[in-house]
């Protein structure tokens, strides 16, 4: 059956777009679901549906169906499709039926919508592959959108040093732009916290903007013009950017550019912790727009996170020497901390030493306080790998100079958090002790909220000489923390208390940390282990396999990677014979993420597996 909208025809049976003749290119999955839609096009489809009827038997993210949506909407209009908050998805545009007297459905072999039987370890399997499908679906040029989508801006923070004047008309050239909202604070402390905290932030802003995305920027002054620092959020991801022009409209122009790319390529609809996804996606970006700074550091940072140092390496020269091309020594700068960053990785410690003195030139050149800092988090990381604590200590206390100068409040307060855990490793708890103390005096001076001290606590936990001190200090972080936001410092206090209790064999203590919470796959695992103590095998088992299953829908392949160990480990603890699905899992993916094989050497040695960092 065909069908005309406005100016083009579809056929349902061919699933062929045209326009005045000529083939408009559509993915198979994004033509299916167009068929799916004019089938019934009063009707209100729901995701699950539409995932039901498309991806027959397979296994992909929501995320899939609103990204081929939204392809469709840049086809035929953004009215075409109307989202029912919760419910789903219904055709809107009127349609003329082409070539028939009668409306009929769509055949049913034309979208496949028999759903086969697929057992649960089948379906974990074809997971992996899917993503790298869903990366491409997920890609549409950001050209064509006309404008940016809606991103809420939160108040400009300064650097301190910058002309208020200037100040106003970045943010009046950004607000006037169509796309941004602007967002007005109770007080400063929130556009600052957000750059830390996005997580506490992040909902109530969306939800009071109507917006699906969070934007906020620090502009500096420097010797030759601006520089912007800045962070967008989505529900799932962070990307954080940053830019120097010579004009407050010249930075507004290049930021505005790199949001667009940015927004409309659906980078920010993957989860965080989806690194293959990710990965894929950023790849596409960059061979779109080579000449964008920030996607070729982005890539470097995610290729660093999962221990593909070749590939960070390769990118990094090509940072430097397109940055060089295009004078921007703010990147050249980052090219060099990022080359540093991979030597250090790979315990080449003179090389890295070089580069981090070239970063730290430039960075001195342009008055870059921020990533002077950074540079300096590089070489504690170098004097780590040294064993030298005088030299740790040495740098931390300049890079606590240099964010005490750059006004980050919550970055001072980092440092020293961070400052305590080197001390505890070279048993210094005085200094460990003090640093905490500090920690506390920078948020107490600067009146911040209570949840942000949850950090502090967990390492008091962490550093306690004995089990009581160590529950007391982990039970206050899950106070301070509400559990529905997603901080760091509160999954840890969870993981080492519910450790702690096991320990102890106070079973239903460590079970009702995890009751009435929907689990994610690492508390789903969590969950598992406190079953394995108690030698109850069938629920350990459940638990790791709904772990290792949600994992892989999610793309979070370190977790999946954890669960396929754990459940390897529990077939050995029971000595039955290792599962070849799980043993072909974990030889087939950890070279996809070489610092898990690095941080698990001892459970790889136990199960048997030759696996080696690639």
């Amino acid at each position: 059956m065909k069908y005309t909208i406005k100016t083009f025809v579809f056929d349902t049976e061919q699933l062929l777009l045209t326009q005045a003749g000529e083939v408009i290119a559509l993915r198979m999955n994004e033509a299916k679901l167009l068929a799916l839609l004019l089938s019934e096009p009063g009707k209100l489809f729901s995701k699950e549906e539409i995932l039901d009827k498309v991806w027959v038997g397979k296994v992909v993210a929501e995320q899939a169906v609103f990204q081929n949506i939204r392809h469709l909407r840049a086809v035929f209009g953004e009215e075409s499709i109307k989202t029912f908050s919760k419910k789903g998805y219904q055709w809107q545009l009127p349609l003329t039926q082409v070539g028939s007297d009668e409306a009929g459905s769509i055949p049913l072999n034309s979208i496949s919508l028999a759903k086969p039987f697929f057992p649960k370890r089948i379906v974990a399997s074809l997971v992996l592959g899917c993503l790298l499908s869903v990366a491409v679906m997920v890609w549409h040029s950001y050209q064509a959108t006309a404008s940016l989508p809606s991103i809420a801006l939160l108040p400009l923070i300064s650097g301190g040093d910058v002309d208020p004047e200037v100040l106003d008309s970045l943010r009046i050239d950004l607000e006037n732009t169509d796309g941004f909202t602007q967002v007005i604070a109770n007080n400063q402390k929130v556009p600052e916290d957000f750059f830390w905290a996005p997580q506490k932030y992040f909902p109530a802003l969306s939800q009071a903007a109507q917006v699906p995305y969070v934007a906020v920027a620090k502009v500096t002054q420097q010797p030759e013009g601006l520089r912007v620092r800045y962070q967008l959020n989505s529900r799932t991801a962070t990307w954080r950017a940053e830019h120097q022009a010579p004009t407050a409209a010249a930075l507004a122009g290049l930021m505005k550019q790199h949001l667009q790319v940015i927004v409309n390529s659906g980078l920010l609809e993957i989860d965080q912790q989806n690194a293959v996804l990710r990965a894929a996606q950023l790849k596409l970006l960059h061979n779109e727009y080579s000449q964008d700074l920030n996607l070729v550091y982005g890539l470097i940072d995610l290729h660093l996170r999962i221990g593909d140092a070749a590939s960070a390496r390769v990118l990094a020269r090509f940072l430097q020497s397109e940055s060089s091309r295009q004078q921007d020594k703010l990147m050249l700068a980052k090219g060099y901390l990022a080359e540093a960053k991979v030597y250090t990785s790979e315990n080449l410690l003179a090389d890295a030493e070089l580069l981090l003195a070239k970063a730290e030139s430039v960075f001195s050149t342009i008055n870059d306080k921020d990533n002077l800092a950074e540079v300096e988090h590089e070489r504690i990381v170098v004097a780590l790998t040294h064993h030298n604590y005088d030299q740790v200590q040495a740098h931390i206390q300049r890079a606590l100079e240099y964010v005490r100068r750059a006004g980050d409040v919550l970055g001072e307060y980092r440092f020293n958090t961070w400052a305590a855990v080197l001390a505890h490793k070279f048993q210094r708890d005085q200094d460990s002790s003090a640093y905490l103390d500090d920690a506390k005096a920078v948020l107490d001076k600067h009146q911040r909220d209570a949840d942000l001290y949850g950090l502090i606590h967990f390492y008091a936990g962490m550093f306690a000489q004995d089990e009581a001190t160590a529950e007391v200090q982990y039970r206050t972080v899950l106070e301070l923390i509400p559990a529905d936001q997603d901080w760091w410092e509160r999954e840890r206090a969870q993981v080492h208390l519910s450790e702690l209790l096991i320990k102890q064999s106070r079973w239903q203590d460590a079970q009702d940390l995890y009751a009435n919470q929907e689990l994610d796959a690492a508390e789903e695992l969590q969950v598992g282990k406190i079953w394995l103590a108690q030698r109850e095998w069938t629920k350990a088992e459940a638990h790791g396999i709904r772990a290792f299953e949600q994992a892989n829908m999610n793309g979070q392949l370190q977790n999946a990677l954890d669960a396929a160990a754990y459940l390897l480990q529990l077939d050995k603890r029971q000595g039955r014979s290792a599962d070849s699905f799980y043993q072909q899992f974990l030889l087939e993916q950890a070279a996809n993420v070489p610092l898990w094989i690095r941080f698990n050497q001892s459970t790889i040695a136990e199960l048997g597996l030759a696996l080696q960092e690639p």
